[in-house]
């Protein structure tokens, strides 16, 4: 910083000196000082790339997302071979969550650089987080194609196939990458779920075994490990390694839960409380294990203390919604939904990744082109008031306590088909959450004893082994009705009856800076 200082007491006006001085002042920990300067460069030599490159990555640092944008489209305009301000504006918002835009500019900077790899790499894994697995696959194969030896893109493409379902395709793609590169933990792991999800639990545990050994912080590896060996019946080393996962990551709700619900199936729900109990303490409020903590307490008895935690009549609140500006009627509103859903190119069959099941799942629904998702989006945020207003005021309480002041919101769509569903779930990285109908067939009726198509609440999962009956809500869905709940609330579609389709767009509202694509 002294020598840049020294270049600009004698070339003030120099747009060179400032853009270096700008540099050093942002390696020196001053960002402020370092915007400052390249953009009085940039402003002396607006035709200058590079100066423009380096405005936008101390912008970026600063967590400004649009000014960084602007200063990458700018270097990208004036420099038609150049592919890193494409690349870079691809890594920041991925970094923040707009993955269908990033995947976009990852593109512009293969088609300047397509070998570029980690463009390729980064497009890929912006579709897959944006729920376009179809898409991710292409991008990936097209890699491989180019690069046959590149372990990362084998690696990744396990991870995509496995999201898809293809199991076996994923493990084949997985042994290639380590053919290629034995050291790439990643892809050891990768094999080990793909291994794990086609029932061969003693290959799996191989594989997290050799995933720990190159990279021992893997607290994926250590709890999947746990569950190889629970599958396996030895619990013993399954507690061991949930145990690991919790040393590696004390957040890991999974592990916490897994280590909890191995008290439960063995009939001691008030062990099973004491070890979720320990790990609230720690992490307030985490929705996993408050939905864990319910089951526990009506295990043990204690109706009342559960039902402080999952009372579905004090909870879940139900909306109608009017026609948004520019919509005669819900009617028409909810048809544009539907054909913005279906049309959308991340709505894919069955992805093991969410518990649809016989039906088709969107990724992120606020990604432009945004349709209707503009006017639905605002809908969600009055819901999202309502709901507070509907408990200001109250006492203390675990959930409400957590109630966020700043949040993000993920939109998604479920088409389900003949026999779809849902599977039990929870939305772990949200608030609140919700559901609204756009499209509800005659087969989804107020008399059906058997409640086809109908949404279920206070079901666990076949992993969480309950001693007790379960004490279950039901709504039937209604075009045009929004539901909505607590994210730690377990909730299921009771699998559709008959040839047509209901449509449902899902919500969660997530904490401000804790958003990801976790609608599971």
């Amino acid at each position: 910083m002294a020598l840049a200082r020294q270049i600009l007491a004698v070339r003030k006006r120099d747009a060179a000196a400032l853009n270096l001085a700008g540099i050093a002042a942002f390696q020196c920990g001053d960002p402020v000082e370092a915007r400052a300067l390249l953009e009085d460069a940039r402003d002396r030599a607006p035709k200058d790339a590079e100066i423009c490159m380096n405005l936008a990555n101390v912008i970026a640092a600063s967590g400004d997302v649009d000014a960084a944008l602007l200063s990458y489209e700018a270097a990208y305009d004036l420099a038609p071979g150049y592919a890193e301000p494409a690349y870079n504006a691809g890594v920041l918002l991925s970094k923040h969550g707009r993955h269908s835009e990033a995947a976009e500019w990852f593109r512009n900077a293969m088609t300047r650089d397509p070998e570029h790899p980690a463009a390729a790499i980064g497009c890929a894994e912006a579709l897959r987080a944006a729920g376009n697995l179809s898409a991710a696959k292409t991008e990936l194969e097209a890699r491989i194609a180019l690069q046959p030896k590149d372990p990362v893109a084998y690696t990744n493409l396990a991870a995509v196939l496995s999201g898809m379902g293809d199991d076996a395709a994923a493990r084949d793609a997985g042994e290639r990458a380590v053919e290629i590169d034995p050291g790439l933990a990643a892809a050891h792991f990768n094999i080990g779920v793909a291994q794990q999800s086609l029932s061969d639990h003693k290959a799996a545990l191989e594989r997290y075994r050799r995933t720990l050994a190159l990279e021992p912080a893997h607290a994926a590896a250590a709890l999947n490990l746990g569950e190889a060996y629970a599958a396996l019946d030895d619990t013993e080393e399954a507690r061991r390694a949930y145990r690991r996962a919790l040393e590696i990551d004390p957040g890991f709700a999974k592990a916490a839960i897994n280590l909890a619900d191995m008290k439960l199936a063995t009939g001691e729900p008030e062990a099973a409380l004491a070890v979720i109990d320990g790990f609230l303490l720690r992490h307030t409020s985490h929705p996993a294990a408050l939905a864990f903590k319910a089951f526990a307490l009506r295990d043990a008895g204690r109706d009342g203390d559960a039902a402080l935690l999952d009372d579905a009549d004090r909870f879940i609140l139900q909306r109608r919604l009017e026609p948004p500006d520019g919509f005669a009627d819900i009617d028409g509103f909810n048809q544009a939904m539907a054909m913005h859903l279906l049309d959308h190119p991340t709505l894919t069959p069955s992805p093991t990744a969410h518990a649809t099941r016989k039906g088709r799942h969107s990724g992120e629904l606020l990604s432009p082109p945004l349709g209707p998702m503009g006017a639905f989006r605002d809908q969600v945020e009055a819901g999202f008031k309502a709901y507070k207003r509907k408990f200001a005021g109250e006492p203390a309480h675990p959930y409400l306590d957590a109630c966020p002041a700043d949040i993000e919101i993920s939109i998604w769509g479920v088409v389900m088909d003949e026999d779809g569903h849902q599977v039990p779930h929870i939305h772990p990285s949200a608030w609140l959450s919700g559901v609204y109908y756009v499209e509800v067939p005659d087969s989804v009726k107020s008399d059906d004893p058997s409640r086809a198509g109908w949404i279920e609440f206070g079901r666990p999962p076949e992993d969480i082994h309950t001693q007790h009956d379960s004490h279950v809500t039901l709504f039937r869905p209604e075009p045009g009705l929004m539901l909505l709940f607590p994210s730690h609330f377990y909730h299921r579609t009771v699998p559709l009856t008959g040839s047509a389709r209901r449509i449902s767009i899902a919500f969660d509202i997530v904490p401000a800076g804790r958003r990801e694509h976790t609608t599971v």
